[in-house]
């Protein structure tokens, strides 16, 4: 393992600081993207292992971790998130990496490519969503719900009940560096993301799905068999989607891999 090599970067781009986590240098370069709730350090023991083999970035999405914080919804979701990385891997000399997508970030990572197909010389997508039509179930569910919505949706993505979510969804180990929500405007920032995906799947999530229809870089699919967020089921269909994707799946974890298999990823 490779600890003690790591830098860390605050990039400002447009107005906002984006921060980076970096170690390892040479071979390939690899963006390890994290989802919510989480940051960049949900990836800490995946960095230390990867980062003997080339060069490992780590970025904390706007928002989150050592980013700035905002309230500006464009701003935090995949597009938003996907536009200021690509400046920030820019200024730091990547030309051509493995984008990773963990949770939020497969989204992220989809965009990046979009914005940025030169940069892009792979992707893999765990335990997240790529489509307009998937199922919300209950309670989340009622995000949508006129009059009621506001109120639940403040209920549901409280740090404790994202604590709680955590607990449930992790099926190995511990998941304590995505239970750490460290102050309110990051929790604000979760419930924004989810809230405002949740109410507009089909207008967030389109360009998306078309995207990896359509992509020609190779892909791999890597899911936990006993993520209660995203069954199996999800994890299949968004192999089949895109053209030529293998699918891994982890036996015996559920939706938090970085932290509860970081070996295999």
């Amino acid at each position: 393992m490779i600890m003690n090599d790591l830098h860390d970067y605050i990039l400002r781009v447009d107005g906002l600081d984006v921060h980076l986590r970096m170690g390892g240098q040479g071979g390939p370069d690899t963006v390890l993207l994290h989802g919510i709730p989480g940051s960049g350090a949900t990836w800490d023991a995946v960095l230390s292992r990867l980062s003997a083999e080339g060069r490992v970035i780590v970025p904390d999405l706007v928002g989150f971790g050592g980013s700035s914080r905002t309230s500006d919804f464009d701003d935090l979701h995949a597009d938003g998130q996907a536009r200021r990385l690509e400046a920030a891997l820019r200024s730091v000399g990547v030309e051509r990496a493995v984008l990773v997508g963990h949770d939020f970030g497969g989204p992220v990572a989809v965009r990046l490519l979009m914005r940025a197909p030169d940069i892009c010389a792979g992707l893999m997508l765990a335990s997240t969503n790529v489509f307009t039509d998937t199922p919300i179930p209950f309670p989340l569910s009622l995000v949508n719900a006129p009059l009621i919505g506001g109120a639940v949706s403040r209920m549901l993505f409280s740090r404790a009940a994202l604590r709680g979510m955590c607990r449930f969804g992790a099926k190995q180990g511990r998941v304590d560096t995505f239970m750490a929500v460290n102050d309110r405007a990051q929790s604000a920032a979760i419930r924004q993301i989810f809230a405002g995906s949740l109410t507009r799947l089909s207008e967030l999530y389109a360009p998306i799905e078309e995207a990896i229809r359509a992509c020609s870089v190779p892909v791999l699919v890597a899911w936990g068999d006993r993520d209660p967020f995203f069954p199996e089921a999800q994890a299949t269909r968004t192999a089949d989607a895109i053209p030529g994707a293998s699918l891994r799946m982890l036996r015996g974890c559920g939706h938090f891999l970085p932290d509860e298999a970081p070996d295999l990823l």
